[in-house]
């Protein structure tokens, strides 16, 4: 492949990345969009650059010479992804060198880089290396649109420490990610793709420093009001979708707030869902839905375990020292633990990716083709239908609030679910409205979950507390039944302020009326 290095001719890279099981490569190099196509292998050996105190890291970017072959030097400078999108977008900018060192000097040719070449000007340092043998093909799709289709085998090395590659990057370099996404779904039929979000940067970086990237939070999707209904619906999904894959690799690494998140990624997915169910074609959002529930549910379990290890039990043992609580926790830290694996299980299957990318291309499929979608509203502004959407959203979770204080535990839970998807809808729509009404609402709202989260943590602390007590381990009744004791205490006052704060709520001012 004759490679031509620019820094403006391609200034940004969007990518979707796979991790390959074992036999993946082989049924992939067999199918029919790769067996025809011409393919050119090379070895390339990167080294990854930085500061000792990790500047490039701490403001985004990742610098690296790679060596392609016997002699050829590609300098490449990269920023960290930018936007809410499946595929990773990133700047990327690029220069050929006679050598293996670094020239930081290019850096000034580059609007916003010139900076920080002079604060990194002679401190570089080699972090970690990437060992790569690298099959690439170019793909044409569409009468209008390629795509590189690149599989890597090697490892990355970060002093005594290494970690194996083996993974598929689809690489749009002209038209639209549509057509990247199409791609990625239909391979992911034909072999076993788990679709991943962590470069081969933030890899060498775990492997340098233990830690992984963080856990991310749901964003806010930004609208223009113009936007029609399908455009909105396809961002919303898309948003959703981004903060469940930004949060695959902390959750693989055994992060539980990146397990929170995917989790909360999920019910956001399926309150978008629930929201414009009127709009949507009933038969495909119900299949979806169904497959986002059960990824729901397994979460759910999961989740719960985290919060009862490790929130509920180190307070319990603070307050209850004398109580054999310690025996508990370590029963119970081993259902989390295999609630966990579960999770990565799942994650890992193609199922999970299979789902991510039915969506994606379902969800443009109803921003390009509206009246396909569904309901000819779908082709309507948003702006004229949110007041709609709102009201009835709002409606369904005050049906369900009538007398709160009366409810039983199955009721105050669904009544917990029902104000999670107000909140995500009211977020979903939030940028198509302005001022005070808004912050009340979302305060209030935000209120009583808050009351009905830490009600469910205590019914959750009873179940959990039951199931750990087996004829195995009988010795556990009394310190379980102590837990639940002191849950109950601990939350108690709960119902008793749910009715001021859903008394509250019904006052709050209706911000898209």
């Amino acid at each position: 492949m004759n490679y031509s290095y620019n820094q403006f001719l391609n200034p940004r890279e969007i990518e979707l990345k796979f991790t390959l099981v074992p036999g993946a490569r082989e049924t992939l190099e067999e199918s029919g969009p790769f067996i025809a196509v011409k393919n050119e292998t090379l070895h390339e050996l990167t080294t990854y650059f930085d500061t000792s105190n990790a500047l490039l890291n701490s403001a985004g970017l990742t610098f690296r010479v790679r060596r392609i072959g016997a002699g050829q030097y590609v300098q490449t400078v990269k920023s960290r992804e930018k936007g809410v999108d499946i595929a990773a977008n990133r700047g990327e900018w690029e220069w050929p060198l006679d050598g293996e060192m670094p020239e930081v000097g290019k850096l000034k040719e580059i609007q916003g880089l010139g900076r920080i070449a002079e604060q990194i000007e002679g401190r570089l340092q080699p972090i970690f290396v990437s060992d790569i043998h690298r099959t690439v093909r170019l793909l044409y799709l569409d009468g209008i649109s390629s795509v590189e289709a690149v599989i890597d085998v090697g490892s990355i090395r970060s002093g005594s420490v290494s970690e194996p590659v083996s993974e598929l990057e689809l690489e749009l370099k002209s038209g639209n990610v549509q057509s990247l996404y199409r791609l990625a779904a239909k391979l992911q039929k034909l072999a076993p793709l788990c679709i991943s979000s962590e470069s081969k940067a933030a890899r060498g970086w775990h492997l340098r420093t233990g830690q992984t990237e963080g856990a991310q939070e749901a964003g806010t999707p930004a609208f223009v009001r113009s936007i029609r209904t399908a455009d909105g619906f396809h961002r919303i999904i898309i948003g959703t979708l981004h903060h469940l894959i930004a949060n695959i690799e902390p959750t693989l690494r055994g992060d539980p707030e990146g397990l929170h998140q995917m989790r909360g990624a999920l019910k956001d997915s399926r309150a978008a869902l629930k929201l414009f169910k009127r709009q949507l074609n009933g038969k495909k959002s119900k299949v979806l839905d169904a497959e986002l529930r059960r990824y729901g549910q397994m979460f759910g379990i999961a989740r719960d375990w985290d919060v009862f290890c490790l929130q509920t039990m180190p307070a319990a043992m603070a307050d209850l020292p004398a109580v054999r609580l310690r025996d508990l926790n370590e029963v119970a830290d081993a259902q989390r633990q295999t609630a966990h694996a579960a999770i990565v299980e799942a994650i890992q299957a193609p199922q999970f990716t299979a789902l991510v990318l039915n969506m994606v291309v379902w969800a443009d499929v109803c921003s390009t083709q509206p009246f396909s979608a569904g309901h000819k509203l779908m082709d309507k502004p948003l702006l004229s239908l949110a007041p709609m959407l709102l009201e009835r959203a709002a409606r369904r979770t005050i049906n369900k609030a009538h007398k709160p204080g009366n409810l039983s535990a199955k009721g105050l839970h669904g009544l917990r679910k029902s104000f999670d998807d107000l909140g995500s809808d009211v977020r979903f729509l939030s940028s198509l409205y302005s001022g005070h009404d808004l912050k009340i609402y979302r305060r209030r709202c935000k209120a009583i979950k808050v009351l009905l989260g830490s009600n469910n943590d205590a019914l959750v602390t009873r179940d959990l507390s039951a199931k750990l007590v087996t004829e195995d381990r009988p010795d556990l009744a009394k310190p379980a039944a102590e837990l639940s004791l002191w849950s109950d205490h601990r939350h108690s006052k709960v119902l008793k302020g749910l009715k001021g704060a859903y008394e509250d709520f019904r006052e709050a001012p209706r911000f898209w009326s």
